[in-house]
């Protein structure tokens, strides 16, 4: 069995699209355990409104994500867990073929492509950096949807989300997991992932904390990912770039070359942060 775990704050009016995604997989044998994180809307009685009896409903007070994650994972009785959040649609065959990949290649845990959504539209990927097949020990676990994650119980028991960071959550737990648990990508895009106006993902000014709170926690973080600095420096000068905050701004676009020093990250800070 699959445990899914599906946390959701004040998201009642997006939410039974997300539950109708899980329920229509074409693998059947899951429990949906979702969690209630303290909304004041009617979560609950959206969640009422399903009768199936795979659906478990967990209500706590409100702690975030992280903690609504992991309350989840406590409750899990599956063999794998897997994540969705409310504001995402998995395609119907998801679980299938991503159990089907976890059982053939022995890995621990499998994630997949996404379609970034916006106002119903494809607008490109995420995860598109990686390729089908085994993530090296030194190649860094960024931009890796949670709703992406199909993996082994064991690892989501050992490592849980950490609700500390305010961002990048599901990459510094994947960066401890991937220590001890093998990860392995799947191509195929098998989430949309729509873009709210109350997303995480577009208030890119958390990333300096986050980053910051990263490297506290692993000191071998630049030993460990050596070969993935360039790419970091790009990905926080990419996210330096959509802060409206001058100051903010320039600050994390500074903090780029804490990873990389190279002539390509000095190129692109000077055509997108000088000129």
């Amino acid at each position: 069995m699959i445990s899914v775990v599906l946390p959701s704050y004040n998201r009642a009016h997006i939410l039974p699209r997300a539950i109708e995604s899980i329920l229509g997989q074409t693998y059947k044998d899951i429990e949906l355990i979702i969690v209630d994180d303290g909304s004041s809307d009617n979560t609950a009685e959206v969640v009422g409104n399903f009768s199936d009896s795979r659906i478990v409903y967990v209500r706590q007070e409100n702690a975030g994500a992280c903690a609504a994650r992991n309350n989840g994972i406590a409750h899990a009785r599956g063999d794998y867990i897997a994540f969705q959040d409310s504001d995402d649609i998995w395609h119907q065959d998801k679980l299938e073929k991503q159990l089907a990949t976890l059982q053939n290649t022995g890995a621990d845990i499998v994630f997949c492509r996404m379609n970034r959504m916006v106002g119903g539209e494809k607008v490109g990927l995420v995860s598109d950096y990686f390729h089908e097949g085994f993530l090296p020990k030194d190649e860094v676990p960024m931009s890796i949807g949670t709703q992406t994650l199909v993996g082994k119980s064991e690892v989501f028991k050992q490592e849980r989300f950490d609700s500390e960071m305010p961002r990048f959550q599901e990459f510094e737990m994947l960066v401890r997991a991937q220590k001890s648990f093998s990860i392995y990508c799947m191509e195929d895009p098998l989430v949309d992932y729509c873009l709210q106006k109350d997303s995480i993902s577009v208030k890119p000014s958390s990333v300096l904390t986050a980053w910051n709170l990263i490297l506290k926690k692993h000191p071998d973080f630049f030993r460990v990912y050596g070969s993935s600095r360039e790419r970091i420096a790009r990905d926080v000068q990419l996210n330096a770039k959509s802060v409206s905050d001058f100051a903010k701004r320039w600050r994390l676009a500074l903090f780029s070359f804490k990873f990389s020093k190279s002539p390509k990250t000095l190129a692109r800070f000077i055509k997108w942060f000088v000129l």
